[in-house]
Formats: structure tokens, C-alpha cells, sequence
């Protein structure tokens, strides 16, 4: 019988409630035999109680309403009618029947609990906590109703009496799995973790399908920023269910998201081996591929999620970032592919881009809305928040929507709420209702600061939800939707003969398409590390993921033909030692010899900075390739090598680096890239030179000008929004 069904208590003798059935009828006063009608009454009730027995609901319950009609002052009749009644769910009804029985026996203990658990699941367990604790006194040997008394209190926050009455349930049931999982509950309320997994590790050992509490408690925890106490769920709901895909699949997943890469893929494979269909599988196994360098392989999984579930648009999303990493990717690759999601992906039709009230004066300054999950210390934020400082300085109104409420506000965080006319968090809204709220704010032009990225609305532009809506370096390129007005970019990023390869316009901006805020507090710049050593080295603080065997055949010319040199590569995930493998293994395909690469696990903005203290020269992967790492690498003195590929994603060095006047540092093939990198190592003399006025170059370039940027940008703004107040007084 179910857990939560208070006709648990008709059933099981052991728990008090059959006790009544099983003791002989009492006839009252008639001591010469039952009447007719009772004898009737009574063959009915036994019948009813013989069908309960196995389950078959419908028939026991029209044989106790017969049995009450014909006798309905017999013990026990209503009691049992109302049991069957809560079997489907007419808990009204139910307690009807329960307070008939009192009528009958006013000290019957199941009737008064029952009546206080059916109250209890309508909604009002407050008036039914005193039916409950009543029926306990009475009989308190009842761990149905002490579970039921436990539920109720915990409904209404009285945590420590609710944990007194589960123990109680435990303690007449040791094998009650609900009672284990819901004493679980009220520990997490309680902030008592370790006791929580404690119950919910005993509930998985007497029910199997325990594990699916724990994976929701799980989750909820990682939803709470409780990584510890989720994997703790997680990691027992696959061993108590391990021959279950989820918990493996969820498991595995929730690892790859802690940068475990090679744990979490063992445990998706087994999910694999045990569901091989499900796309979801394949996506996680994407992802745990991507995040130790190997591209390809993350591709061909994406794509097998693909064929597997070809109508979702969501699972046709998952290749898309990955697919900016691949050797050899073309912009027309990458268009397909985005047009492809974006046919899955739109809506029926967008909102007329000309029907919005907005008031068509080109004269007036802007509304603008910012939509991300990234206003806060985030690389998006260090491109673009000065800008909006700038623009809000010059009268611009600014309204910021925060996607995902999981992330803390920090000093960023303020720095856009200071600008701001209104900060909102959106994370718990659904779309129509953001269009609503975007509609109220009267924003005029609606940017995307995430694209097809964590924490995303894409949904939201493609509905359209104001009159311009601009994409803008959340992403790598087109985003596949032409619900989009522009993407801001500059001539290096997006050069013109580029154009075919976007749905939307190419918003080009004269000197850079970002606007850079350097690092506060950042550390003094050393001095060039070989001019005191006899080796050189040469550095990559990128993602993993931005390797490839390509890079490392590069790699591996350039070292050749430089003796005593080393690649020093700085990122967080490179603390796991199966990630390192993976990443020597991604280099070594390209023929570079891991003795002459060292890998260094570090995430902390301050000891990423100070370990360019270490490097002499950095190189840039392809065919993605840095962003904020040139520009960081470049402020703490160090210049990057860079090959200008020919996707958005392959050329954010050479846009940086053509910015700050350091467009010698940029190739077009890969020969260039190797001959360059090599020349420069035996230029140490003008690289030291050169080290030392960087910083002071680059605060000085149009990269870190936010008046002459935002100027530039206001002006592509107001031509936009003329554009379409033209088209809108025509309409």
C-alpha cells in the first residue's frame, strides 16, 4: 500500500490499526444474535476487509457502504469505509466516515488519527494535529500516525516535536523507509546534514527506490550551493541503486560539473551501459570529454544525443559551444548548425518588432535592458560593465535582469545595481512573464549577454521582447535566431567578407568591440623570468577544452626549435590528476612530450595573475581562442602569439592584441604562429623591454577607454534606434 495513504493503518495488523477487526464483533445489547440486516451488514464488512486485503479498492469499498447503509452503529464499519475512501483520495469524505465511527466508539484511536491525517493532507494540518496527538494518547503504538503527526508538525515549522514524533515512528518501525526520509527532511530544516544523509543512507537500505529521495535532496542541495552535502546524496543513491541509469547518470553529471572529470564519466558510462538511448547520458559524457581537452570526442557525444533525440532543440544546443573548439571548423559549419537549433528552437512567431509602444523620438535617450546570468565578477563583466557605466553617465537608463539567483551578487554585482533604474531578479519568472516586465520597463533595446551560454533567455529573444534586441560577447558568433537586430563586434572580430557567416547584422565598432576593466589589486608586473634563467618558458592559462592535437603539434615545433624551453599551463580543473592525464594525452596525440610541459591546478584570480611571473611569452590555442586570458596575460606584462582563425571564437586575441598596437603578435597559419613564437623567444632582450611598458600601453589603448568606447557604442546605439523609429513612422 502507499506510503502517504492513512488506509495503511486498516491493513497491518502489527501497526494498531487492524486490532479492531481482528478481536469479535460486539452486537451491542442484542444478546439473542445480529438481525437480519447486521448478518447482512457484517458478510459485507468481512468481504470488504478480503478485498482490501488484496488491494482491490473499488469492490472493498461498495461492500463497507453497504455494510454502514444496512448497519451503521457496528464497530468498526465507518472506520473501514472511510480507509477505502482515502485510497482515492476523498479525504473529505473520509473523515466523515471517521467521525461517524466516533459516534460509534468515541475512544477509537485510529478513527481520531485518521481524522487529524485527513485533515492534515487537505490543507489544514494545523486543525489536525490535535485529532493525531489525541489518537497517539490513546494508542500510542500507531507509527502510521506518528509519521502522520511528524508530517503535520513539520508543515507547520515546529521542527523539534516533529523530529520527537518520527523518532517515535522509527522506534515502532524500524523498516518504515518514509518515516526515515522525512526524519531526513527535518534534519536538512534543521541544518543537521550529516544526521539527513544519515536517515535517507538507512531509508535506501530497506526500499530500493529510495535512491529517488536522495537524488531530489541531492539536488536541492546543489540548487542551496551545498556541493558537500549533494555529492554525499548522490554518490549513495548510485550505490543503493546501481543497477539504475539515474542516479549514475545524475551522479556522474553532478561530478563533471565539480571539474571531476574522470570520475563523473565513469559513472556515466555506467548509466550508459545500462541505458544506452537516453540522450541526456550522451550530453553528460559530452560534457566530461569537453572539459579534458577532448573536443572531439565531446562532439561525436553531443551528436550522438542528437540522433537519438532529433526534435529537441535543447539536446541540438549541446554542440554548438563545443563545436567552436574543433580543428578545422568552418563559419559555414557553425552557421548550419546554429540555423538548425534555431528552426527547432523558435517559437511559432516573434512579436512585431515595429508593434511596440515604445515612443519613436530619435532624439530621446535610451532604455536599456541587460539579460544575464554573468552581473557579477565574470569575464562578460569584465568587457562590458565600464561601458555601461559610461553609458549610464551619459543619460541612458539601465535596467538589469539577473538570470540565475544561485549566484551571489558581489562587488560587480553593486556596481551594476548602482546604474541601474532597477536591478530584478528574474530566475523564478517564466518568460511571458519577463516580456511583461520588459514591456513595463519601456526598455527600448534588449542586449543578451549569454547567448547560447549558462544562465541563458534565449527563448525570451526569440519571442521578441523589445524593439532592437543586440547579442553581445556572451558568446562566440552567431547565436542562430534572426529575431536579433545586431552583434557589436569591430573589424578584427567580424572583418566584412565574415558577414554571410551570421544570421545577424555586424554592429562593428571602430577600435575594439569590448571595453576592458583590468584587474583590481592586481600584482607588479616581473621582470622577464629568462633573463635570470637559462630556460624559457612559454605559458597557457586557457580551458583545457580549447586544446587539441593540433595545438600541440604547434606546440612541439616551437619547443623544438627552442632549447631549454617549457609550457607552463595555469587552470583550475587542472587539479585533478586524470584531468592532467587527459590534457598530456590530448598533447602528446600532437607529438609534444609531456617532460617539457608542466600543468598547474589553480582557479584564484591573484595566483593565476602572479604565475605570469613565471612566463615569458604566452601562446594562444586554435582554433578558440583566448579572451580575458590575453588581456589578463597582456596587463601583467606578457604578450600572446596568436593564429587569427576564421570564426568569432578564433579571433579575440587578435581583436585585444590589435587594440592595445600589438598587432605584430598576430598570424594568419599556423606556420606564422610556430616562426613567430620562436622568433620572439630569441628576442628576449626587446620582450623584457616590451614587458615592461605593457601594462601602462594597454591602460592607455582603446581597450581600457571607457568614454571614447561608450561613445563609439552610443553612437551605434542611436543609429539603430533612428533606423527603427524611421521604420516605425512609416509603418
Amino acid at each position: 500500500m502507499e506510503d502517504n495513504s492513512s488506509g495503511r493503518l486498516a491493513i497491518r495488523v502489527e501497526h494498531g490499526g487492524h486490532a479492531l477487526l481482528a478481536r469479535p464483533l460486539s452486537y451491542g445489547g442484542h444478546h439473542s444474535g445480529p438481525s437480519g440486516n447486521v448478518r447482512r451488514a457484517q458478510e459485507l464488512h468481512q468481504q470488504g476487509i478480503a478485498h482490501a486485503r488484496e488491494e482491490r479498492w473499488r469492490q472493498a469499498l461498495r461492500a463497507f457502504n453497504e455494510a454502514v447503509r444496512l448497519a451503521p452503529d457496528q464497530p468498526g464499519f465507518n472506520y473501514c469505509k472511510g480507509v477505502a475512501l482515502c485510497r482515492f483520495d476523498r479525504f473529505d469524505d473520509a473523515r466523515h466516515a471517521f467521525m461517524a465511527e466516533l459516534q460509534v466508539t468515541p475512544t477509537h484511536a485510529p478513527a481520531l488519527a485518521e481524522i487529524g491525517t485527513c485533515l492534515a493532507r487537505t490543507g489544514r494540518p494545523r486543525e489536525g494535529i490535535p485529532y493525531l496527538q489525541e489518537g497517539l494518547r490513546l494508542l500510542p503504538n500507531m507509527p502510521l500516525a506518528q509519521y502522520s503527526l511528524g508530517l503535520a508538525l513539520l508543515t507547520e515549522n515546529r521542527r523539534k516535536e516533529a523530529l520527537e514524533a518520527l523518532d517515535q515512528a522509527v522506534a515502532l518501525d524500524a523498516g518504515y523507509a518514509e518515516a526515515y526520509r522525512t526524519r531526513g527532511l527535518a534534519h536538512v530544516m534543521d541544518g543537521q546534514f550529516d544526521k539527513a544523509v544519515e536517515d535517507l543512507q538507512a531509508a535506501s537500505t530497506i526500499d530500493s527506490q529510495n535512491y529517488k529521495a536522495m537524488l531530489e535532496l541531492g539536488m536541492n542541495f546543489g540548487a542551496a550551493e551545498r556541493p558537500q552535502q549533494a555529492a554525499r546524496l548522490f554518490e549513495l543513491a548510485a550505490e543503493s541503486a546501481p543497477n539504475v541509469a539515474l542516479p549514475q547518470y545524475l551522479y556522474g553529471h553532478f561530478l563533471i560539473n565539480q571539474r571531476q572529470f574522470e570520475r563523473g564519466l565513469s559513472y556515466v558510462d555506467r548509466a550508459l551501459a545500462l541505458d544506452p538511448l537516453q540522450a541526456e547520458h550522451h550530453i553528460a559524457r559530452g560534457f566530461g570529454f569537453f572539459g579534458q581537452g577532448r573536443v572531439e570526442d565531446a562532439v561525436a557525444a553531443f551528436r550522438r544525443a542528437g540522433e537519438l533525440d532529433p526534435a529537441n532543440a535543447a539536446v541540438a544546443g549541446t554542440v554548438l559551444f563545443a563545436l567552436q573548439h574543433k580543428p578545422g571548423v568552418t563559419r559555414e559549419e557553425l552557421l548550419r548548425e546554429h540555423k538548425r537549433w534555431a528552426a527547432l528552437y523558435r517559437p511559432s512567431m516573434p512579436n512585431d518588432r515595429l508593434a511596440f509602444a515604445n515612443p519613436p523620438d530619435p532624439a530621446r535617450k535610451l532604455r536599456l535592458g541587460l539579460v544575464s546570468a554573468d552581473l557579477h565578477r565574470h569575464a562578460v563583466s569584465f568587457l562590458t560593465l565600464r561601458a555601461f557605466e559610461q553609458l549610464a553617465a551619459l543619460g541612458y537608463e539601465i535596467f538589469c535582469y539577473k538570470t540565475d539567483s544561485k549566484i551571489q551578487d558581489d562587488d560587480f554585482s553593486e556596481r551594476y545595481k548602482a546604474i541601474s533604474l532597477a536591478w530584478r531578479d528574474v530566475s523564478s519568472i517564466d518568460d511571458a512573464a519577463l516580456a511583461r516586465q520588459v514591456a513595463e520597463d519601456r526598455v527600448d533595446i534588449l542586449f543578451d549577454l549569454a547567448g547560447h551560454t549558462a544562465g541563458n533567455r534565449l527563448s525570451l529573444f526569440a519571442g521578441r521582447a523589445a524593439p532592437i534586441q543586440l547579442g553581445w560577447a556572451g558568446y562566440v558568433g552567431t547565436v542562430g535566431l534572426d529575431t536579433y537586430d545586431g552583434l557589436i563586434a569591430d573589424p578584427v572580430e567580424i572583418p566584412p567578407e565574415h558577414d554571410a557567416g551570421y544570421v545577424e547584422r555586424a554592429i562593428r565598432l571602430p577600435d575594439c568591440y569590448v571595453c576592458y576593466q583590468p584587474p583590481i589589486g592586481a600584482p607588479d608586473v616581473a621582470s622577464l623570468p629568462s633573463e635570470t634563467s637559462a630556460c624559457f618558458t612559454f605559458g597557457c592559462f586557457n580551458r583545457p577544452a580549447k586544446l587539441n592535437a593540433e595545438v600541440g603539434k604547434a606546440w612541439a615545433r616551437i619547443l623544438a626549435e627552442v632549447p631549454d624551453s617549457r609550457i607552463l599551463m595555469v587552470y583550475g580543473g587542472l587539479g585533478e590528476a586524470s584531468t592532467r592525464e587527459a590534457v598530456y594525452a590530448v598533447l602528446e596525440r600532437g607529438g609534444l612530450s609531456r617532460e617539457r610541459v608542466e600543468l598547474v591546478g589553480e582557479s584564484e584570480q591573484a595566483k593565476l595573475l602572479e604565475a605570469y611571473g613565471e612566463v615569458d611569452l604566452a601562446l594562444d590555442p586554435f582554433p578558440y581562442s583566448a579572451g580575458v586570458t590575453t588581456l589578463e596575460a597582456m596587463w601583467m606584462g606578457v604578450p600572446t602569439v596568436t593564429f587569427a582563425g576564421d570564426t568569432f571564437a578564433g579571433r579575440h586575441s587578435a581583436t585585444h592584441l590589435t587594440a592595445a598596437g600589438l598587432g605584430q603578435f598576430c598570424t594568419s597559419s599556423v606556420d606564422d604562429y610556430v616562426a613567430l613564437a620562436v622568433e620572439w623567444a630569441r628576442r628576449r632582450g626587446e620582450l623584457a623591454e616590451l614587458r615592461r611598458s605593457l601594462r601602462e600601453r594597454v591602460a592607455a589603448s582603446p581597450l581600457c577607454d571607457a568614454p571614447r568606447f561608450a561613445d563609439n557604442l552610443s553612437r551605434a546605439l542611436m543609429q539603430l534606434w533612428t533606423e527603427w523609429c524611421a521604420a516605425r513612422s512609416a509603418a
